[in-house]
């Protein structure tokens, strides 16, 4: 809801359009009990919304004042929204639309301190809303809330930009100023309530004020405001644009629904400072809320706990991804190789094929007692494949008809090395020794 507000706000700030001309700050019409500063206080107001009309008499004359109503109420245990509609001074006396939004943001013992927007005023023009930027205030106010017996103070000090920033008699020398206001909240017809005393620095006057009790839910506010110019009342050549220079007199009513029955507020006081009944009711509303907020704060962590699971999840899926990735370019390396391997067994076949033919010719040669050429075909296969067993037989055979034994005994060894299980070959080599072993022994015989 706080977050739609804004988001409404900033809306309107975007859409209308901008004015220069003064307004009026018509007094009692703002949220809380001041005249026109804004307040903070530890507890929610104990009624479910405030709402009323005000008037601020600037003379006699029939133009020298100006009327509105208001409507106040608080969304949440910190979070206040106020609305005002003013009829302005003197001429046409256009109609305002006011707006202000406040939260508190912090509390400590009996002090507490809000924030908000006063006075986003939209005036009613020709054709659109234009809003005024001199008024328009962004504050923060600190408030101390102290009991005196039966009796009880309240102090607020804070600062602000616009219609809270004005200094005497010059409304645009300074962009930012303070305020300050003290409520006196007294046992004057204590069973209607009590008798509020008001006096406050609104940024550029000093404001008086009391308000009245007629009943518990209805009471009588009446200021006198920029008491610092009060010389200046009635003035007939009344200049607009030198508002800030003019007294006027406050004068309204305003009406509250309870949050509690009347019977159980018997010293209802300012902002939730009730009896012991009646603040036993707020305490429990005051738990209630408490247990929604950290209800909503449990939702909210849990909330983000998922976020977090979804992002530790994203974040697995990245690296599956990526590992798919990895597994797919070795995939592609594994294709890779294995078409070299097969480019290379092919080569390797048909190698072995090339070389098949000239052991074959070799081999023809060898019969036909061409010994040369059939070592030259036999040298030719053994570089196209160097891993032939056959090729280094056939080599060994055709050194052996050449009469050079040790030749042909080296690549019969060769070609036994190369394939072990070649039984031809190992039986001339041994029958090789076998002939060497006897040619001696009858050597030995004649000697």
């Amino acid at each position: 809801m706080i977050r739609r507000l804004k988001i409404i706000g900033l809306v309107i700030l975007l859409t209308v359009g901008i004015s220069n001309a003064q307004v009026t700050r018509v007094g009692f019409s703002h949220p809380g009990y001041m005249i026109k500063i804004p307040t903070s206080s530890i507890y929610r107001t104990p009624y479910i919304f405030r709402t009323g009309f005000t008037t601020d008499v600037y003379g006699f004359s029939d133009s020298l004042f100006t009327k509105g109503v208001f409507f106040e109420t608080d969304l949440t245990n910190s979070f206040k929204i106020g609305f005002s509609s003013v009829q302005g001074i003197i001429g046409e006396k256009p109609v305002e639309f006011g707006f202000h939004l406040q939260q508190r943001l912090f509390t400590y013992g009996d002090i507490s301190f809000s924030a908000g927007i006063h006075d986003l005023v939209l005036k009613q023009g020709e054709k659109k809303l234009n809003m005024d930027t001199q008024t328009l205030s962004i504050f923060g106010v600190i408030a101390n809330e102290k009991q005196f017996g039966k009796n009880s103070l309240f102090t607020y000090m804070g600062f602000g930009t616009g219609g809270l920033a004005t200094a005497f008699g010059d409304d645009s020398s300074t962009t930012a100023g303070v305020f300050a206001g003290i409520l006196m909240h007294t046992t004057i017809m204590a069973k209607q309530g009590g008798v509020d005393l008001i006096g406050e620095f609104d940024g550029g006057s000093v404001n008086l004020g009391v308000r009245i009790p007629i009943t518990q839910d209805y009471h009588i506010n009446f200021g006198i405001n920029n008491v610092t110019y009060l010389y200046n009342f009635g003035v007939k050549n009344f200049d607009p644009d030198k508002i800030r220079e003019a007294p006027s007199i406050s004068i309204g009513l305003d009406f509250r629904i309870p949050r509690i029955k009347p019977e159980q507020t018997r010293k209802k006081m300012l902002e939730g400072m009730v009896d012991e009944g009646s603040k036993m009711v707020l305490d429990l509303e005051e738990q209630f809320a408490a247990r929604l907020d950290s209800t909503l704060k449990a939702a909210d962590f849990e909330i983000a706990k998922l976020r977090d699971s979804l992002n530790i999840y994203e974040t697995e899926i990245k690296y599956l991804t990526s590992q798919v990735a990895n597994l797919r370019q070795k995939t592609n390396m594994l294709e890779d190789s294995v078409r070299t391997v097969k480019l290379a067994k092919h080569a390797m076949e048909q190698n072995i094929n090339l070389a098949l033919k000239h052991l074959s010719k070799s081999l023809q040669y060898f019969y036909s007692g061409d010994y040369r050429e059939a070592l030259v075909e036999v040298e030719n296969a053994i570089e196209l494949n160097p891993n032939l067993a056959l090729a280094y037989a056939r080599r060994g055979s055709i050194y052996y008809k050449l009469g050079d034994i040790d030749r042909a005994t080296i690549n019969w060894n060769l070609a036994l090395r190369i394939d072990p299980e070649y039984d031809d070959v190992r039986n001339i080599l041994r029958a090789m020794n076998e002939n060497r072993l006897r040619s001696a022994g009858d050597q030995n015989l004649k000697e």
